[in-house]
């Protein structure tokens, strides 16, 4: 997001630039580490970039920095803000630096009420310090075009003037708009550094790309824990987050930053594929619809008389255990390596023959027409060449040991431009074409003697993940029985404590395959933690996923003040019973907030204090819970008569007022009261 808001600006103002050649700007001049390919002044790990558009030096000791700066800032939440910001010490040590610090505070005054959020360092301060923010936040750089237009056609002129006139007042006062040739000159630079740096990054790429395919089959620990649980209270993203955490266990190499719509097409994918199994426990859950159980089957002959029978079926937990344990396999097709000792040795067995049948072998030269012939072949084995034309010709000594050097260093001879430059530079002085014939020989046989051959290879087994849903609404000790002990790392096949248990139906041996992920979901407003079974928590990773209010603050709701109405709620939530039962950000972002706090939010408050809804009023105050009619009323009047009549104390009644009469902008006002 950094380099692509970087290259938007960018290119935003060349085109202004283009449109007019006074709209001038400043550019990163220096390669530093990290920022080869960056347009501004600016690092990507303190998440800003400035420009300017004036050329007015200013520096103290210890320090420089520019006067005037334009910043750009991505926010933590990934949101874009701009400010501009004047800069200047109070202790000037020149009189380039008194005239900067009274240049800006002449624009002071100008400056005021041009931005909407603005800010002026206290007067006690060593440097002369205002800015102006733009909006808080913007989601891309389109949204903020139109408000960076207006500011800066407010700014440029009130600058440009004062330059005019500080010049005026003081000549030696350096201060002016960036010259086309200073802008021409920029633009160059940065193309010369980014085309130098450029083919760096993609170097670097590319021996990344290859490490990467080199690691493709290799067993990669990305440190999933084998058994998790995420829990938290209702609406906190749990069972939303299980599609986050399968996809990256089931294929760690799928970008998660992309839309729902695309994530949730890879785990549909991944589930057609056998990879994700969901489940959800409840009460009726059993071993036998777990592991594996006895289960009636109705058989029909074909008179159509129906029987029922009894057969041994596997339960979920029991079929992806076998499915995670499916071999893998691909073919693939491997080249026999022929090497350089087998060409030379082929070269040496064809050459003697030669020599014995009295016609020598003949080697190709780069001249068409011509040749070398091997004349004979040394005690060292090395080898004698002679030009074919000429038996008077002198002979060439062609060794193994330096035939080989050169051979490593040009396994392609098309690529040589001058062999007796390019040979010389790896062997030193030597009959060049005499070597070239050699090698010439030896490339074509390694070449031809290659055999493509198909052979099996052996994957490892994709990870498999089962998910259980709501895993602490079902009898947990009953439903994985004596299984509860191998789900745990060292208990699983293939580790060091391996166990497998017969099971009591098939009498089958069973273990828990290595690459089976187990994600469990609780919600804790349903029953806690601590009232889980013992021996479950102490075999799953807990993850607590509590209440985000940045996730309410970043989608940016214009309707109703949706953040700050659930930090109230939950603050009273929490005060009443305790955190486990707060409200998860998901009710408070939904499109109709109304319906949503109708149909999900009263009723699971209802359900919290079980209708009592004087505990509710304290919740959501007087717009949404009112005294009862009946509590109003003199009791003595309702009783019958009766001695106790006049010594009873009523317990006032209050009711939740039906939806329909609630003005729900009232209510929400007196919520936050």
């Amino acid at each position: 997001m950094y380099q692509e808001l970087q290259k938007q600006v960018f290119e935003w103002f060349k085109n202004k630039y283009n449109e007019d050649l006074n709209f001038t700007f400043s550019l990163r001049q220096k390669a530093n580490k990290g920022a080869e390919l960056n347009y501004f002044i600016g690092t990507e790990k303190s998440k800003y970039f400035s420009t300017t558009f004036w050329y007015i030096p200013v520096a103290y000791p210890g320090s420089s920095s520019d006067l005037i700066n334009l910043v750009f800032t991505i926010t933590r939440t990934k949101k874009i803000e701009f400010h501009f910001q004047f800069n200047q010490t109070k202790k000037p040590h020149d009189n380039q630096n008194r005239y900067a610090l009274e240049f800006i505070q002449s624009i002071k005054l100008l400056f005021k009420g041009i931005f909407p959020n603005e800010y002026f360092a206290p007067e006690a301060n060593k440097m002369e310090l205002f800015a102006g923010y733009s909006k808080p936040i913007y989601n891309n750089f389109d949204e903020l075009k139109s408000d960076l237009e207006s500011y800066l056609s407010k700014i440029i002129p009130i600058v440009n003037q004062q330059i005019t006139e500080f010049k005026e007042k003081y000549p030696d006062f350096t201060a002016k708009r960036f010259t086309f040739e200073e802008q021409e000159n920029m633009f160059a630079k940065m193309e010369e550094r980014f085309k130098k740096y450029k083919v760096i990054e993609d170097l670097t790429e590319e021996l990344e790309e290859e490490k990467e395919l080199v690691m493709v089959d290799l067993e990669i620990d990305y440190n999933f824990p084998l058994n998790q649980i995420l829990y938290g209270p209702p609406g906190t993203g749990k069972t939303y987050n299980t599609i986050n955490k399968a996809i990256s266990i089931a294929n760690p190499e799928f970008d998660l930053h992309q839309n729902r719509e695309t994530l949730k097409a890879e785990y549909d994918r991944l589930v057609k594929n056998g990879q994700i199994v969901f489940t959800t426990f409840h009460q009726s859950m059993s071993y036998e619809d777990f592991i594996e159980g006895i289960k009636p089957q109705i058989e029909e002959d074909s008179d159509g008389n129906k029987n029922v029978i009894y057969e041994i079926k596997d339960g979920v937990f029991k079929l992806i255990s076998q499915k995670a344990q499916e071999k893998r396999s691909t073919e693939e097709t491997v080249n026999h390596q022929f090497t350089f000792d087998d060409a030379w040795g082929s070269l040496i067995n064809e050459a003697n023959i030669g020599l014995e049948n009295n016609n020598p072998i003949q080697l190709t030269i780069q001249t068409p027409h011509l040749g070398l012939k091997i004349v004979d072949v040394t005690e060292k084995g090395n080898l004698k060449l002679k030009p074919i034309y000429s038996e008077e010709a002198k002979e060439y000594i062609v060794s193994y040991s330096r035939t080989k050097i050169l051979q490593e260093a040009f396994p392609d001879l098309s690529v040589i431009k001058n062999i007796d430059k390019e040979f010389r530079a790896v062997i030193g002085g030597s009959n060049s074409t005499a070597y070239w014939s050699v090698i010439n020989y030896i490339n074509n046989k390694i070449n031809s003697e290659k055999k493509p051959t198909t052979q099996e290879k052996v994957l490892s087994p994709f990870p498999h993940i089962l998910i259980i849903d709501e895993i602490n609404r079902g009898n947990v000790s009953q439903i994985f029985g004596e299984l509860i002990t191998l789900i745990e790392e060292n208990k699983r096949l293939g580790n060091t404590e391996e166990l497998q248990l017969t099971l009591p139906y098939s009498k089958n041996k069973f273990g828990v395959p290595s690459n089976l992920y187990i994600i469990g979901t609780m919600n804790t407003a349903d029953r806690s933690v601590e009232a889980l079974d013992t021996a479950l928590r102490r075999r799953f990773s807990f993850v607590e996923m509590m209440p985000d209010i940045s996730v309410v603050e970043d989608a940016n709701f214009e309707d109703y003040p949706r953040a700050v109405i659930m930090q109230k709620i939950n603050q009273r939530i929490e005060l009443l019973l305790d955190r486990n039962y707060t409200l998860g950000h998901s009710y408070f972002i939904k499109d109709d907030f109304k319906a949503s706090f109708k149909n999900e939010i009263i009723p699971l408050l209802q359900e919290y204090f079980y209708n009592d809804s004087s505990k509710i009023g304290l919740i959501l105050g007087k717009g949404f819970v009112r005294e009862k009619e009946i509590s109003k009323i003199n009791h003595q009047k309702i009783f019958a008569d009766f001695e106790t009549r006049n010594e009873i104390e009523v317990i006032k009644s209050y009711e939740l007022i039906p939806f329909e009469e609630v003005d729900f902008e009232i209510a929400l006002d007196l919520l936050l009261a």
